[in-house]
């Protein structure tokens, strides 16, 4: 992206704010490409990436290389098709989640959205809805989008596989596990992307073994957890094994009750 510098009093009355109070969830704010977190009153974006944020009252530009990132106030929406989600209300969600990513773009929750909309998506199986989300997403952010969201990655990772564009990815995969510099998150995510892959060509024994090692070894995220008990038990209805797919199917119920999966019929 291009860069270009703050005018002199821009850049004097955001610095000045970084002196305030440190952030909360229900407080917008953007960070300086110097590291510096400043709150702001107002976020509004234009599609260029420029931002107008109102500061003390005031409306002050940021075009785009003046801001690393900036963070609106988080919308209901996202707590509300999240839970709509995990009631197995998805047409509604996927409404709310739509509104999300089309109206506070440039302000990071649009990610956020983006991913739960493209999971929904992939579920209902339409991989090129997902795609088309996915890759708004990226014309937003460009080469910076799983820098600043991480957690888009395994999405982008789940696109590949499911519009058969995932050439290589297995390795790919498989390098990020046996890489020391990996963190947990991303082991564990590409873990259960792996096993998918592996579903996806009926290796159903493969498969269960990569979302089991996610669940034993990588058990930090009950996001992570929650998914790989879920395909567990899948993979365990399609190998014909009742006994452990009764197993793995009470455990993702006990441990993780209010979770999307859990509500989710395990099919054979």
């Amino acid at each position: 992206m291009k860069k270009n510098r703050f005018s002199s009093t821009i850049y004097a009355v955001l610095v000045a704010l970084c002196v305030f109070p440190a952030f909360v969830w229900s407080q917008a704010y953007v960070l300086l490409p110097n590291g510096n977190k400043v709150q702001v009153e107002r976020i509004a974006a234009k599609p260029d990436g420029t931002l107008v944020v109102t500061v003390n009252g005031k409306p002050q530009e940021l075009l785009v290389g003046q801001y690393t990132q900036a963070v609106g106030i988080k919308p209901a929406e996202i707590d509300q098709a999240q839970a709509l989600i995990n009631e197995g209300e998805t047409e509604e969600a996927t409404e709310l989640l739509s509104g999300v990513v089309q109206n506070l773009r440039f302000q990071s929750w649009d990610a956020f959205a983006g991913e739960k909309l493209a999971t929904l998506q992939l579920a209902e199986g339409e991989p090129l809805e997902a795609k088309r989300t996915v890759d708004r997403l990226q014309r937003r952010y460009g080469d910076e989008t799983t820098i600043l969201f991480p957690f888009l990655e395994k999405i982008l990772w789940n696109v590949q596989v499911q519009t058969g564009a995932g050439a290589g990815l297995e390795e790919e995969l498989t390098v990020i596990m046996n890489d020391d510099s990996s963190s947990i998150e991303r082991k564990s995510r590409a873990l259960i992307v792996r096993g998918d892959i592996k579903a996806s060509r009926k290796d159903y024994q493969a498969a269960v073994l990569d979302y089991l090692r996610a669940n034993y070894f990588y058990g930090e995220n009950p996001d992570v957890q929650a998914e790989a008990l879920y395909k567990s038990a899948s993979m365990f209805a399609k190998i014909g094994d009742t006994g452990r797919l009764r197993k793995y199917s009470s455990l993702l119920k006990s441990k993780y009750p209010d979770s999307e999966y859990a509500n989710r019929e395990i099919g054979s």
